[in-house]
């Protein structure tokens, strides 16, 4: 993770550390400059000690989260305030002003950088909810009428250890008391490597359901985040499948199996995980998923990657529903934005077009245990007949 954007990261720490100095340190006695740079250049060592992991993040995650920590509550705040102050010298000269306000603006906005980092790492992200969605199709078996499945997404198991475990049980308890007919898990079981699944194998191994649990394999599921030779990567990668299936899970890469109830069937298709461009195995493949499934069929689309739905299901694929993950709700949400807002045209909730919908899920973990304004989530999905 470190070492994929090294230079970003030496800029952050650098630049501003340069500008205080030059602002404020530059005048002070040698020791606050010895100081100054000695905090500097720690920072720096640690970043330089990260990004020599050959992962992209390590199996045991505690280093690289107090990094991040730091970062949150020393580093960006650091970058807020030389950031404003810079632009609100610009802007006093322009306009002819004694006073700069960007400090004031920065100082307040690296207050706010603090506390969600603070909150966001701690509540923030041990604690989850239960959130109840309904949909309505016509075309939905009748016998399928008051269907209950349940969802979660992006498990990241890597990043619940220590007090954080009681999340994942927790969630395993509340979706069993939900009695739901089955379960869709959506894809990002791992951080990295297959792992750091092993302490949670009996707790996921608990979830079960009278129509079975379905999952599919999310972007964190492949080998693109591990090192070592294609050959190991691809032996991780068979892992990660082998555990989901000793658990009892129906995972479905580019396949679909139908449910049925009474005299009626509904078709659950999953989509492969990996978005590499250019990488021809385990691609997602609409037309392998769907491919022989009977017209009209009700379909559910399982695809880990929401921007499935607009490029390939909508147009091509006879879908009512998707449900999707991936996206983590951005994690944080300040402003009524989140950190996904710009990079994905669905990253929340309910969606619909030409007649299809897709929900999208938050998620119950993160790669970077940190969530603000958008807490995990289970989600207890209700099919209607209309």
């Amino acid at each position: 993770m470190i070492a994929r954007a090294f230079l970003l990261y030496v800029a952050l720490i650098m630049l501003p550390d340069l500008s205080i100095y030059q602002h404020s340190i530059s005048k002070c006695s040698w020791r606050w400059k010895m100081a100054w740079w000695m905090q500097t250049f720690a920072m720096m060592a640690y970043t330089c000690w990260l990004a020599l992991e050959p992962d992209f993040t390590p199996h045991q995650q505690t280093s690289l989260n107090i990094y991040l920590f730091i970062m949150g509550v020393y580093v960006i705040p650091k970058v807020l305030i030389a950031l404003c102050g810079a632009i609100g010298s610009l802007a006093r000269m322009m306009v002819h002003s004694r006073r700069n306000w960007g400090i004031p603006l920065g100082g307040v906005l690296a207050a706010l950088s603090v506390y969600v980092t603070i909150y966001g790492s701690t509540i923030g992200f041990n604690k989850f909810e239960v959130n109840r969605v309904e949909f309505t199709s016509s075309r939905l078996p009748k016998d399928f009428d008051g269907y209950r499945i349940v969802l979660f997404s992006d498990a990241h198991v890597g990043s619940f250890t220590g007090n954080s475990r009681k999340v994942l049980v927790d969630a395993v308890d509340s979706m069993l008391a939900l009695k739901p007919d089955a379960i869709f898990f959506l894809g990002d079981i791992q951080n990295t490597r297959p792992e750091e699944m092993e302490e949670h194998v009996p707790t996921l191994s608990r979830l079960k359901a009278s129509d079975g649990v379905y999952s599919v394999m999310g972007n964190h599921d492949y080998s693109k985040y591990m090192g070592g030779t294609m050959e190991e990567k691809l032996a991780e990668e068979e892992k990660t499948k082998k555990y989901q299936r000793d658990m009892g899970w129906k995972l479905l890469l580019n396949e679909h199996v139908s449910i049925h109830h009474g005299n009626d069937s509904i078709v659950v298709a999953g989509l492969k995980g990996n978005e590499q461009w250019g990488v021809e195995r385990d691609v997602a493949n609409y037309g392998n998923a769907i491919a022989g499934i009977a017209p009209g069929a009700f379909t559910i689309m399982l695809a880990h990657n929401p921007k499935h739905w607009r490029t390939s299901i909508v147009p091509y694929v006879d879908a009512p529903l998707t449900i999707s993950g991936h996206t983590h709700g951005g994690q944080i949400r300040l402003f009524g934005l989140s950190t996904t807002t710009f990079g994905f045209t669905e990253d929340y909730g309910m969606y619909e077009l030409e007649g299809k919908k897709l929900y999208v899920t938050a998620g119950l973990g993160a790669l970077i245990p940190l969530r603000f304004n958008v807490t995990g989530e289970v989600v207890l999905l209700t099919l209607h007949k209309e």
